[in-house]
């Protein structure tokens, strides 16, 4: 049995394929909470980040569980008949490179030709198969502003593991006005990069926020940064697009 929160076709809004068309399958499940990122989903009490839907167990009830590959397959093929993009996200999608139903359909769609990355946090330590040796990942290690305590947000076993063994490997830092006014983003970065072995993996930084305002007043302080420091700026475009909807 695998969860997933919803499976939908847009384009990407983020990162390296920035406005590439995918379906993401958004699986259920996350290991951090988040809560510094601020954002309430429909109204509850629980605070996280902005697929907070995807991450906290608490809204498993509305979740899809799929008994095998064959019917995620069909699910995902339903979205759109191009060859997309397939991007796993979540939540913290890592947390079931063992289930059979995943890594299944992730077979078969490499098969079929289609590129699939994975957008994960890069804390969680797995072993990689020749099907996981496959993907591009994009990893969004969560800084200071998550509000997660260091020591579970910061794996450095576990991103290297990612670097020594998947096809591509990307980084992608969510920062705020604060972070960059104070300084803190770039010490952060640069002390997370520093004991890492890269392979020339480009950094992207991103702005923090769900509308177009935050956004505009986050990528003010963040574009100086990457002009500083050489690394690739990106927007969020399914905000500016959509604003803070699901499934697009």
């Amino acid at each position: 049995m695998l969860g997933i929160s919803e499976i939908f076709y847009s384009l990407q809004g983020e990162g390296e394929f920035i406005g590439t068309p995918s379906i993401f399958v958004r699986l259920g499940g996350c290991n951090l909470k988040c809560t510094g990122f601020g954002n309430r989903y429909e109204g509850s009490n629980i605070i996280g980040c902005d697929s907070i839907y995807a991450a906290n167990a608490k809204f498993s009830k509305e979740w899809i569980f799929f008994q095998n590959s064959q019917e995620l397959i069909s699910s995902i093929q339903s979205f759109s008949t191009l060859k997309s993009d397939i991007v796993i996200t979540g939540g913290e999608p890592t947390l079931q490179f063992k289930n059979p139903i995943l890594l299944q359909s992730i077979a078969y769609f490499l098969k079929e030709g289609h590129r699939v990355c994975v957008e994960s946090n890069g804390s969680i330590k797995f072993i990689f198969d020749e099907v996981l040796k496959e993907l591009y990942f994009t990893l969004s290690v969560k800084l200071s502003n998550s509000a997660e305590p260091f020591e579970k947000r910061i794996n450095i076993q576990a991103i290297q593991n990612i670097i020594d063994n998947a096809k591509s490997v990307v980084f992608k830092f969510v920062l705020n006005a604060q972070m960059c006014e104070d300084g803190s983003a770039i010490r952060e970065i640069k002390d997370l990069l520093s004991k890492l072995k890269l392979k020339n993996n480009r950094v992207y930084l991103m702005p923090q926020g769900v509308s177009v305002a935050e956004l505009d007043k986050n990528i003010e302080k963040i574009y100086p940064l990457c002009l500083q420091e050489g690394f690739s700026l990106t927007d969020r475009i399914h905000i500016r697009i959509w604003g803070d909807k699901r499934g697009v």
